[in-house]
């Protein structure tokens, strides 16, 4: 019988011609963490240019609110009236208040709630790192709030027919008026596809940052692609030995 003498080319050829899809395959099979993503929400003042911007489509339901993209995000204006009641409602006219390349939120009512809806476009997932504020009016209040301690608020969720009150995480900011914006850090959003940030009284924002990473559809691509890339490696090796 005649020896059969092995060929040990094949690996070696596979691994020396390796494709770009196959190496993108193996790291996510390694689990190499996908690139994050830094981004700030600056109302920049060319984007938000006349104080009303609409260069994007408002992701909440039946609003026509204002809205505009920066830095990848959609930044959508709310307005929530009869708060806390079965009629409440997202008002058509929800619009921004742009004062010098920031945020002004006010609000008008005490059954009514402003705000800033932020969304990734592609619905991937982000997280809220920080934001600078400023309180500037501590003559109104929100039902449920008082003038005493203005309170920035923010959720993941909202349901305009529930009161405010117990919906959103509440950071405290008194009823000093500073001269000057300040910071505050947050740890408690990671890993969110959207969030609701309001004031039960007159607040300025600016500066949102947030971390963002592909959605999982671009990761679940990007694998496929990787394991295509290195079956067609093997499928024409083998036609070659062959």
């Amino acid at each position: 019988m005649k020896n059969t003498k092995m060929d040990f080319r094949f690996p070696i050829g596979i691994f020396r011609n390796f494709t770009i899809t196959g190496v993108t395959a193996l790291a996510l099979i390694a689990g190499i963490s996908t690139e994050v993503k830094a981004a700030k929400i600056e109302f920049d003042a060319d984007t938000y240019a006349f104080s009303n911007p609409n260069t994007c489509t408002p992701q909440l339901p039946d609003t026509g609110g204002k809205c505009f993209i920066e830095d990848g995000f959609n930044v959508e204006a709310f307005s929530a009236q009869e708060i806390g009641s079965p009629t409440a409602f997202y008002s058509e006219g929800a619009h921004f208040h742009s004062r010098n390349s920031y945020e002004a939120q006010h609000f008008s009512e005490v059954d009514r709630l402003l705000g800033i809806y932020l969304t990734l476009p592609n619905g991937g997932t982000f997280s809220l790192q920080s934001l600078d504020y400023q309180l500037r009016d501590n003559t109104r209040a929100i039902s449920g709030y008082s003038t005493d301690d203005t309170k920035i608020l923010i959720s993941t969720t909202f349901d305009p027919n529930q009161p405010v009150l117990g919906q959103f995480m509440e950071y405290s900011l008194g009823n000093d008026l500073p001269a000057m914006f300040q910071t505050l850090n947050l740890s408690e959003f990671e890993d969110i596809t959207q969030v609701y940030i309001a004031s039960s009284g007159d607040v300025n924002f600016d500066n949102i940052t947030t971390n963002s990473i592909p959605e999982s559809s671009t990761v679940v691509g990007l694998l496929t692609l990787g394991i295509i890339g290195l079956l067609s490696q093997i499928k024409g090796k083998s036609k070659i030995n062959n």
